[in-house]
């Protein structure tokens, strides 16, 4: 694909205090094979050396756009919204502060979307790291719908930026779980969706700084919410799948709640919810 006349790709991130990991996350993308693209870094108010780290970086590379609140956004789909508005890409794709994208990852979603003009988004596999040994992580749009989880991981996705004035932006009301909110309007709404095979992004697994971490309940009690209001909706392709993860998303929404009263610290029950 000609320089020249290759589409322009917005890569949106959306830090607040991850300075340990934001370094990495940049470097991946300079390094892409792909060029042309804009590094656009919303900054929810961050209280580490984010800044001063996006700020040095931005110097020598006029591809990164920061972008700084004045005050802290406690909500990512403010932080996020902040970006897609601000893209100029044909294409926008989502990287998280603390993810790495392989150095293929944006020309292989580009090509996929320009070969495949009926998907509207891409996603792919993921390779796990952080606090468990590295694995790769496979999936499929059918399969994560069957198990009402996000139709392909948030980090990972790429999409055609007219989407946004069609099937709108995230909602900072839906808090926590925006993402799963904005993922199954969109599916519910009819858009494509298509996770590419090989693993394109190495995903950190849940850490401190993760809002995953930090709010473990008002996250479960909002996709709680999300499953019955979608569940709904795909009664008749999905119905059966759907309850079943309903009624066990209510068992772990009220084992957090009893965590919560008589105050376990720890409390283990996998990643099957």
């Amino acid at each position: 694909m000609d320089g020249n006349t290759s589409p322009l790709v917005s890569v949106v991130i959306n830090n607040y205090n991850n300075a340990r990991y934001l370094q990495d996350c940049i470097f991946a993308l300079q390094s892409q094979i792909y060029k042309k693209i804009e590094i656009i870094i919303v900054d929810a108010g961050s209280t580490d050396d984010s800044r001063g780290l996006i700020a040095s970086l931005a110097k020598n590379d006029n591809r990164i756009k920061p972008i700084y609140s004045k005050k802290y956004i406690k909500f990512p789909a403010i932080s996020y919204n902040i970006g897609f508005m601000a893209a100029s890409g044909e294409y926008i794709a989502i990287n998280d502060p603390d993810d790495i994208s392989l150095e293929d990852r944006i020309g292989n979603q580009v090509d996929f979307l320009i070969n495949h003009p009926d998907i509207d988004v891409v996603g792919s596999s993921v390779i796990e790291f952080g606090v468990t040994p590295e694995r790769i992580v496979f999936s499929s749009v059918s399969e994560n719908v069957k198990r009402s989880i996000p139709p392909a991981r948030n980090p990972t996705l790429m999409f055609r930026r007219d989407l946004i004035s069609t099937h709108g932006l995230w909602r900072w009301k839906c808090e926590y779980a925006a993402d799963f909110e904005w993922l199954y309007r969109w599916y519910c709404g009819g858009v494509k969706f298509f996770i590419i095979e090989k693993p394109l992004l190495k995903y950190r697994y849940a850490h401190g700084n993760n809002i995953s971490n930090r709010y473990v309940l008002q996250q479960a009690e909002k996709i709680l919410k999300f499953r019955i209001v979608f569940g709904v909706k795909l009664f008749f392709s999905d119905g059966i799948f759907w309850g079943r993860q309903i009624f066990f998303s209510i068992i772990y929404c009220l084992s957090l709640r009893l965590k919560k009263i008589i105050g376990i610290k720890s409390w283990h029950l996998g990643k099957f919810f």
